[in-house]
């Protein structure tokens, strides 16, 4: 795996392997802050308490490049959300902009587990190009359906368990979707709640794209493509070296 093959010149010496693991670290940590910015500002206890959530940094081919803590299966599901949405705006021709926020909670539309955990995707730009992207997800209390909590052991179809949003703009160049969040609110049982924990998604998303934003400026974005392709190779050496060791 190699996101941004380099000729056989640059493989050697071009970059500073320090600056290089400096920049994979801040990966983490960028990772780690959004975490606690989604903890910190969520509405609902299942987020605040629970931990019920989960951020990543994904590459711009849809790669996880890293994440912080949370729940591992939402951490799995993350970048296949931005591929999935990637792909959906290829086809569609929907264009990508600085202060895009993207919302999916489908299931069959982007990755994630079930109706009540909704992700968030923020593509970072630098030099018009988009060089990451940051993503979280988060179980909220009640997004409709059949039952209150929208988990209905009864259900035999998933229109049962809620409204669906099968990654769509709920910011469109950093003006938010109004009329969107109204028709998620009055789906909604605890609309208080939901538009809570929304707010708390979307900052923690835009806090993570600041932070990489503050990395590309100071490193310069070439290094930056570098130490996540290095980062995303150790991932498979380490991965395939394991495997190895299986009986």
């Amino acid at each position: 795996m190699n996101a941004y093959p380099l000729s056989e010149q640059t493989k050697a010496d071009q970059y500073d392997p320090f600056t290089i693991e400096i920049i994979q670290n801040s990966l983490t940590a960028i990772c780690d802050e959004m975490f606690v910015a989604m903890q910190k500002t969520a509405m609902s206890s299942i987020i605040y308490e629970v931990l019920d959530c989960g951020t990543a940094i994904v590459d711009p081919d849809g790669n996880l490049a890293s994440a912080g803590a949370g729940i591992p299966l939402f951490v799995a599901g993350l970048d296949k959300s931005v591929l999935f949405m990637l792909n959906k705006c290829k086809e569609q021709g929907i264009e990508i902009e600085p202060g895009d926020i993207f919302v999916t909670n489908d299931p069959y539309n982007g990755g994630v587990t079930h109706l009540n955990d909704v992700a968030f995707l923020m593509p970072v730009f630098a030099d018009s190009e988009i060089v990451a992207w940051t993503a979280d997800i988060a179980h909220w209390n009640d997004v409709g359906g059949m039952v209150p909590g929208s988990m209905a052991t009864t259900a035999t179809e998933i229109y049962q368990e809620g409204f669906r949003l099968p990654g769509v703009k709920i910011i469109a160049a950093n003006e938010p979707n109004a009329p969107l969040i109204e028709v998620m609110k009055i789906n909604s049982r605890m609309p208080d709640f939901l538009e809570g924990d929304l707010w708390a998604g979307i900052a923690a998303v835009r806090v993570g794209a600041t932070r990489l934003e503050e990395v590309v400026e100071k490193y310069g974005a070439p290094i930056f493509r570098e130490a996540i392709s290095r980062y995303l190779d150790y991932g498979e050496r380490m991965t395939r070296e394991a495997l190895g060791k299986l009986p």
